[in-house]
């Protein structure tokens, strides 16, 4: 056990050596290190402090994607980097110039926000140049040196990602899909633990928040996979990247169309229960083996085969024919319809499961159709960079307006607490304001903890250091690494990232100044003061609520659930092989229930007072979730199985799950339902039944006659029950969300 343990601990410290994150730690210190070198040697120190401070403000914007997108995104950080500081330094001995500068610096910088996450990557390269430029007055043609050695900074780092562009790419899609096949063989074996577990309410919270997670991954492996195929032309790798992505795509949702109803398994006998479990442990190897593959995308080694899988599959669809052999089947035909359903879902997962062992061993790269090139760009979701976004934004319903305008009052306030209390280092309170703050009270609140107890841990660590050795060697290697690890963990751990952002700073400072100690004590501080600010103001000024944004969220998910429903209906009309529509719903829908489970999950760490109505808001997310799982288990039946003419009785069942939906759009966008005629659901749900009652006796009579029952006969079982039982699922999920959207408005 202790040597597997140590092998584990070995493969865990090797992969975080070989992350993309480390990488680009490691590329900005380099930079950085290379340029104050160079300088220290041929040219003088002033300029290699000035570049580092160059190459700082350029990496903050440095994020995978198009190449395009990459270099003009670095560009113009640089850009506004180097105008926020040039305004900085010409103004910064006369208030009178200084604060309208500052107001309208910072207040800009944060609202270029609204484009988007590289957006506001960029628009922190600013932010920090605004604070770091309190650190150094400058004046005369001092301030245009110093912006010189800025951008040749800014350029060197832009050459130096560039080179290694084609290898960190591929390091982080490798890492978003290890992620993915991770989160996604736990979101699997959740809902194989959900059988025997007693909380059901904190499974399915998991489940949610796994799903959430899945979604965010598989909305940034979109935009890379697809945009990189399209420059890059049917390079092996990129190709087997992208069916690896698509198979996932199709587990996950294969999982959500196969819910469980925990309340006809808890209700039904013992035998059943036995034999349902006994397919649940086939799914759980599934899913073990399925997580397995996580490990083998990173090493890019073979994976080895295993056949147990089959030999468990077998036992279950065994354990299947010994219940029917125990049981009136005339009884528990519907019982008997459930264990096969299940089974039949474990037999798929593990041929996709199949098929992903062989794409990842190069064993089936060109044997799957992807996707046409004209089609990719409908699966991105593009950025507007309008000027459009930017007006529509200019309002307090904004949350980056309103972020934006807090971010100024608390900069103000900072800068003010610094100035008439003569800090030695005012500009850290601005740089931690900048740093923490977010336009979310709940990010905010986290961060200012994680960056107090960062920045306690990094002191203590300094000040052990510096009493045990005063050495300029051990300084430098001490800054070279822990600035290498506060950008390895800025995105994945701010904890973590605090502390060695301290170290970074307090050691810089200390191969400057004599009096370490004195440096260590201001920088705890005025950190401490920055992260007060944030929280306080954060609470105080403009703040935006979840409950002031939920219902677009609700909206957002109806609108998505209700198309992508559309699109089934379309679907088993059609028999139509162009399935691109159907697709681009279920991801809309699949986002939008994230970002509503998302927005509900932060309502909760929110004071209670602002927690508004969060028990019927939990049962609207609940119940758009169940809805989302009917639908795509409603679309995944008619994909993957022949099905017959859709009737008039369908349509009806259809047009008023419909109409249901339509009630809870109008309610949340406060506007006039429009509903198509109202249908006699009465009828139609009768007529189902009475298929399926014929079908029965048929089959009844074939029982007594000692036949064995044919293809044919049990598909058209099948699709009669499933499809009758998921429209009366889905017409009484609709109600109940209509009730629910009613109640909560």
């Amino acid at each position: 056990m202790a040597i597997h343990k140590l092998i584990f601990m070995k493969n865990n410290i090797l992969q975080f050596f070989k992350s993309y994150r480390f990488t680009k730690g490691l590329l900005i210190s380099t930079a950085a290190f290379s340029a104050i070198t160079f300088c220290y040697f041929f040219l003088n120190m002033v300029i290699g402090a000035g570049m580092a401070f160059g190459v700082l403000l350029a990496s903050t914007s440095d994020i995978p994607g198009r190449k395009k997108h990459h270099i003009y995104g670095v560009l113009i950080a640089i850009l506004l980097a180097v105008v926020s500081f040039v305004c900085i330094q010409f103004t910064l001995t006369n208030l009178y110039l200084l604060f309208p500068t500052l107001i309208i610096l910072v207040f800009f910088n944060s609202y270029i926000s609204v484009y988007g996450f590289r957006a506001s990557l960029i628009a922190f390269s600013g932010l920090l140049a605004i604070s770091l430029s309190f650190a150094k007055p400058q004046s005369g043609i001092d301030i245009l040196y110093n912006v010189l050695y800025i951008i040749g900074g800014g350029l060197w780092y832009l050459l130096f990602s560039s080179l290694f562009e084609s290898m960190r790419t591929k390091q982080y899609s490798d890492e978003l899909l290890t992620e993915c096949i991770q989160l996604t063989a736990e979101y699997l074996n959740t809902r194989v633990a959900s059988l025997s577990s007693k909380d059901r309410e904190s499974a399915l919270n998991r489940q949610l928040s796994l799903q959430n997670e899945i979604n965010e991954k598989h909305e940034t492996l979109r935009s890379m996979l697809l945009h990189k195929r399209q420059r890059s032309g049917s390079m092996k790798y990129q190709r087997q990247q992208l069916l690896i992505f698509i198979e996932l795509v199709d587990i996950l949702e294969f999982a959500v169309a196969n819910a469980v109803n925990y309340k006809k398994f808890d209700k039904s006998s013992a035998l059943f229960q036995e034999t349902t479990l006994q397919i649940a442990s086939s799914m759980q190897a599934v899913t073990n083996r399925l997580s397995d593959f996580s490990e083998y995308i990173m090493t890019h080694k073979r994976i080895p085969e295993d056949n147990e899988l089959n030999t468990q599959l077998r036992s279950s669809l065994n354990a299947i024919e010994q219940f029917k052999s125990q049981i009136d089947i005339k009884e528990k035909r519907e019982e008997v319809l459930l264990l096969r359903n299940l089974y039949d879902y474990t037999e798929r997962q593990l041929q996709k499961v199949i098929t992903l062992e062989r794409i990842i061993n190069n064993n089936l790269i060109n044997e799957i159709t992807i996707l046409k090139r004209a089609d990719r760009n409908k699966f991105i979701t593009s950025q507007d960079y309008s000027f459009k976004v930017f007006r529509e934004n200019l309002t307090l319903k904004s949350p980056i307006f309103k972020h934006s305008l807090r971010l100024v009052v608390t900069v103000l306030i900072g800068y003010g607490i610094g100035t008439v209390f003569s800090l030695q280092n005012t500009y850290w309170i601005l740089l931690t304001v900048m740093v923490i703050m977010r336009p979310g009270y709940v990010l905010t609140k986290e961060r200012s903890r994680q960056r107090m107890i960062g920045t306690l841990i990094g002191g203590a660590i300094a000040l052990g250091v510096v009493l045990i050795t005063n050495q300029l060697l051990v300084y430098i290697i001490i800054t070279f690494i822990a600035m290498t690890l506060a950008f390895t963990f800025i995105q994945q751990n701010y904890k973590a990232s605090a502390v060695f952002i301290t170290l970074t700073i307090i050691f810089v400072y200390a191969m400057l100044s004599p009096n370490a100690f004195e440096i260590i004590q201001y920088r705890m501080v005025d950190t401490l003061i920055g992260a007060g600010l944030a929280s306080i103001t954060n609470l105080l000024l403009w703040p935006a609520w979840e409950s002031q944004q939920i219902s677009e969220l609700i909206l957002e998910a109806a609108q998505t659930n209700r198309r992508y429903l559309h699109q089934v209906n379309v679907m088993y009309h059609n028999k139509s092989t162009d399935k691109l529509p159907y697709k681009i719903s279920r991801k809309n829908a699949f986002i939008a229930i994230g970002n509503l489970h998302a927005g509900f999950q932060r309502m909760t760490q929110e004071p209670k007072s602002k927690q508004q109505n969060l028990n019927s808001l939990y049962e609207i997310v609940v119940t758009q979730n169940t809805l989302l799982s009917a639908t795509a288990s409603l679309g995944t039946y008619i994909q993957i199985h022949p099905t017959t003419d859709a009737s008039a009785y369908f349509d009806t069942f259809m047009t008023s799950i419909d109409n249901e939906l339509a009630h809870c759009e109008a309610i949340l966008s406060r506007t006039k339902p429009k509903l198509k005629e109202t249908p006699d659901l009465k009828e139609a749900k009768a007529y189902l039944h009475h298929v399926f009652d014929q079908l029965s006796t048929q089959r009844n009579l074939e029982i007594d006659t000692g036949q064995e029952i044919n293809t044919e006969l049990r598909e058209h079982m099948k699709e009669v029950r499933i499809i009758s039982e998921q429209l009366e699922w889905l017409y009484s999920l609709s109600k109940n969300l209509h009730t629910a959207v009613k109640m909560y408005q």
